[in-house]
């Protein structure tokens, strides 16, 4: 669900009438715009103009700007992100649109592969723009500094970068100041020059000061420009009430640095303001951002003449006319916000006369909050009262008003939780349910599931509570899910099941997703009647719900259903359905990487191996966006297995060490086992028989599961051949057929069978082994099996021979044989062609995984973007690098490049 967008936070504060022309400065920007460097960096404290000159600045230049004000909400980077694409989006529509709609994916996306995106998008555009962000200061988060490096060192050269801060942002300015790349608007630089303070104490300010007296207070203040206009504000309301008498005595005792003057100040100017003002500001200076409904809950005016306003929208547009600190956040003005020195000053102010109106105060901004769906200021204000019974409160009504814990980042969530007690979490039912969903989503497992279990406890044992029913079916349904992620299957349908019988029939989300973990459990306990009922159930509600492309995981499932079955065919049509359906807009979700996935490995067993690679990129990088891990590890096993068949061994085995650092992230046993037994096939291929036999030990020695490990037997079955124990291949193999036939598993039935009949044919048992081949066969030629008899190896091919002689399946046999050639020479990188005596030179040729990232590098591309294009991981980038380098003899990577080129690896410039 999309982050809620508040617009002002992108529009540019309109230029202020008392602006003072700064030629010089604007000077000093446009020169590197010229240069063309990257970044324009304006930094020095509060008050000095830095927003003021920024604005100036983009509006005077020949090209559009996208403007973002940050505050400290924004250190969250799915928030970040979202008003980053949205300021983006103002400027040209065509940028950002993808990124937009991954921004709104239940899961968070990785930032870079975001981006990257976001930056390609720039990168097409005719004609450059601006970005800027400004009181970047208020930025803390590393993650949101370290996507704002990215974007700073990969932006491409129609964008310019410009940050406005207090303090100097942890980017690598060290590196762009020693490149010519930044341009430095500092302290020193903003500071009032006598002649622009003049201009703006006597012609902005209006008042008739001598040369003298405004040199006294631009060195008095050392050109801070904040200072010089509250000590305008406090001449104006002196010469206004006729003390004109006393400037000369005011400026004489205006002195002394920033934190001595402003409690001065505060005086001079806040106390000159009529009662009703005064009474205003303090009342409304807890807010971070304000509008006229806004600010009649914290301050109702009482009218004491015709002359002055009356109600708050009053109030803020004479503010803004008095240039009385508050600046508009639009062109409608009707957001505003206080200048924020002035805020601050306002609120220690108001801590001082008044601290019991405090809590007031932001009860009442926080009920506004709630009232206009703007839950997350809600809160913020809740827990400043403290009020911590109501800031949960507000977080359970958001949470069930939008009816799913998703729609709250678990950043957010979890900061949430943290601000408040644990009595309080715990008097709230359905705050715990959402707090244990998002502690598991976190990571934080054992921690989810002892809270669901305490909260089970505590419904079953506690006093009757008006939801209790319901919240106690949904944990139960959490739990089913928990189970059969770890392999629990019984106990997952145990849940599943005792879930659905305490639902109603009117709660459709609940019970879908209750039947879905049913189905899916099924599967995993190898009832694939069951499976297909329940995915086929669950489908139809979703469908009759109208919420269409949510059912997209669950046909993906379905066509998972169909392949164990042997229905590879049907399982295409339903991974084509999955695709249809989970297109939107034109624009993929991210479960249709589970279709392509699917695909792929249905592809991989039609032995058509270029289009199954093809799927399994498309399902593993919209996986990969979408942050989504469960399926990962099996989608890069498949893809090792398929660049292997192709040839391809180094970068196949890139492939299965990734899908093995996925489940080792993802700590679940049972994807763990599953991933080494595909290690283990690729391992039989490659004539690695001793690390096989390595695996087959540990397997036979692991515990018992619950769940079927149909894939895992087969492959220890195919070890036990290469080993040369054909008998006790054969009895693992046919208590696997007795069972997988019973219960309809056809394609585990055809692998089984073809086992077997290697099995008989190493024990001399000839007719047997053709009759279990040609039943095998049988069965695999309608559905266009090809790999299950290939992977098996020379031991299979001679068979099939045998068959071909006896006149058994004679088309089929024969294009199985055909399948057996081995695969051609890889085709040449599409971006370059290697002359044939290019390598010469080196003592230690390039292999064709590191020819493919010297490309990158020459493309100027980051380990992280390599990684992404290759789909290789970080530290596999880091070593190819580290061995170019060394076979090229270079230390760098402009070094390595150059010596490509002249060795001809790489083509010329």
């Amino acid at each position: 669900m999309a982050i809620p967008l508040l617009q002002t936070k992108l529009y540019i504060p309109p230029i202020r009438p008392e602006l003072v022309p700064r030629p010089r400065l604007i000077e000093r920007l446009n020169a590197g715009l010229l240069r063309q460097r990257k970044l324009t960096l304006v930094s020095a404290p509060a008050g000095y103009g830095k927003t003021t000159l920024a604005n100036a600045w983009v509006r005077s230049i020949d090209r559009p700007f996208a403007w973002i004000s940050l505050d400290a909400g924004d250190n969250e980077p799915v928030r970040f992100l979202s008003y980053l694409v949205a300021a983006f989006r103002q400027v040209d529509a065509d940028i950002g649109q993808e990124v937009q709609r991954l921004l709104q994916a239940p899961q968070l996306p990785p930032v870079e592969p975001l981006l990257t995106e976001l930056i390609n998008d720039v990168a097409t555009r005719p004609s450059p723009l601006a970005l800027v962000l400004d009181d970047y200061h208020t930025i803390t988060e590393p993650g949101v500094h370290e996507a704002v490096r990215f974007l700073l060192e990969r932006q491409p050269p129609q964008m310019h970068l410009v940050i406005s801060s207090r303090q100097d942002p942890p980017l690598p300015l060290s590196r762009l100041r020693g490149r010519a790349q930044v341009t430095e608007i500092r302290q020193r630089d903003l500071r009032f020059t006598i002649e622009e303070a003049t201009t703006f104490l006597n012609r902005a300010m209006g008042l008739n000061l001598e040369t003298s007296q405004v040199a006294a207070l631009d060195a008095q203040t050392e050109g801070w420009i904040a200072g010089l206009q509250m000590a305008a504000f406090a001449l104006q309301s002196r010469i206004a009430s006729g003390e004109t008498d006393s400037v000369p005595r005011f400026i004489d005792r205006f002195s002394g640095r920033h934190h001595f003057v402003l409690d001065y100040l505060t005086d001079e100017v806040l106390e000159r303001q009529p009662e009703p003002i005064h009474e205003f500001l303090l009342r409304t200076c807890i807010l971070e951002r304000m509008c006229g409904a806004l600010c009649d809950v914290l301050a109702v005016q009482a009218a004491e003449d015709e002359s002055r306003p009356t109600s708050s929208q009053q109030v803020l547009e004479h503010l803004q006319q008095a240039n009385l600190f508050v600046v508009p956040l639009d062109d409608e003005r009707k957001w505003y916000r206080y200048h924020r020195l002035f805020a601050e000053l306002l609120r220690a102010r108001l801590r001082e006369t008044g601290p019991d109106q405090v809590p007031r105060l932001h009860l009442r901004a926080a009920t506004w909050y709630e009232q206009n769906d703007l839950p997350a200021e809600a809160v913020h204000h809740a827990l400043a009262i403290p009020d911590f019974d109501l800031a949960a409160g507000v977080i359970e009504r958001a949470i069930l008003k939008v009816s799913t814990w998703s729609s709250v980042s678990t950043a957010t969530f979890l900061g949430w939780l943290s601000a408040l007690p644990d009595e309080v979490v715990q008097a709230r039912p359905w705050l715990r349910l959402f707090a244990s969903r998002v502690l598991y989503v976190s990571g934080q497992r054992e921690v989810a599931e002892h809270t669901l279990r305490k909260l089970e406890h505590s419904l079953r044992e506690g006093p009757a509570l008006p939801d209790a029913e319901e919240i106690l079916a949904l944990a139960v349904s959490d739990r089913a899910s928990h189970a059969a992620v770890r392999g629990d299957v019984q106990q997952a349908i145990q849940f599943a099941r005792q879930a659905l019988a305490q639902l109603p029939q009117d709660e459709i989300k609940t019970r879908i997703r209750a039947t879905s973990i049913l189905g899916l459990s099924s599967l995993r306990a190898g009832d694939v009647e069951e499976a297909h009922q329940a995915f086929s159930e669950a489908i139809a509600a979703i469908q009759a719900a109208g919420m269409g492309f949510a059912a997209v995981p669950l046909i993906c499932n379905l066509a998972d259903v169909q392949f164990v079955r042997g229905q590879l065919r049907q399982a295409i049509q339903t991974c084509e359905r999955a695709i249809q359906l989970g297109t939107v807009d034109g624009t993929l979700i991210q479960p249709v990487g589970y279709a392509y996935l699917e695909l792929g490995k249905i592809l991989y067993e039609q032995n058509d191996l270029s289009s199954a690679e093809e799927q399994l990129l498309k399902g593993l990088e919209l996986l990969n966006q979408g942050q989504i891990t469960i399926g990962l590890e099996t989608g890069y096993a498949v893809l090792a297995q398929t660049r292997l068949a192709r040839g391809n061994a180094e970068t196949g085995l890139e492939a299965i060490e990734q899908a093995v650092r996925i489940t080792q992230g993802n700590d679940i046993a049972r994807l763990a086992v599953q991933t080494s037994a595909y290690q283990a096939r690729m391992w039989l291929a490659q004539g690695r028989l001793d690390l096989a036999v390595r695996w087959a030990r540990d397997y036979q020695e692991s515990d018992e599961a619950e769940y079927l490990r149909e894939f895992e037997d087969l492959t220890l079955a195919r070890v036990l051949l290469a080993q040369g124990d054909p008998a006790q291949a054969q009895s693992l193999l046919d208590t696997l057929l007795e069972s997988a036939e019973a219960a309809g598993r056809m394609g585990v039935v055809i692998e089984a069978l073809a086992l077997r009949a290697l099995a008989q044919q190493a024990t001399g048992e000839g007719d047997s082994a053709l009759e279990a081949l040609g039943h095998a066969l049988e069965m695999a030629e309608p559905e266009g099996y090809v790999r299950v008899f290939v992977d098996a190896g020379q031991p299979m091919a001679e068979l099939l021979q045998d068959a071909l002689a006896r006149g058994l399946a004679v088309d089929y046999a024969k294009k199985l044989l055909d399948a057996f050639q081995p695969p051609g020479p890889r085709q040449p990188h599409p971006d370059f062609t290697r002359p044939p005596a290019q390598q010469a030179a080196l003592i230690e040729p390039l292999t064709d995984r590191e020819i493919e990232v010297l490309q990158c590098l020459a493309e100027g591309l980051s380990n992280a973007e390599i990684a992404q294009r290759l789909f290789i991981s970080l530290p596999t980038v880091k070593s190819h690098t580290r061995n170019i380098y060394g076979k090229l003899d270079v230390h760098d990577r402009k070094a390595a490049v150059a010596q490509a080129r002249a060795l001809g690896i790489l083509p010329p410039r």
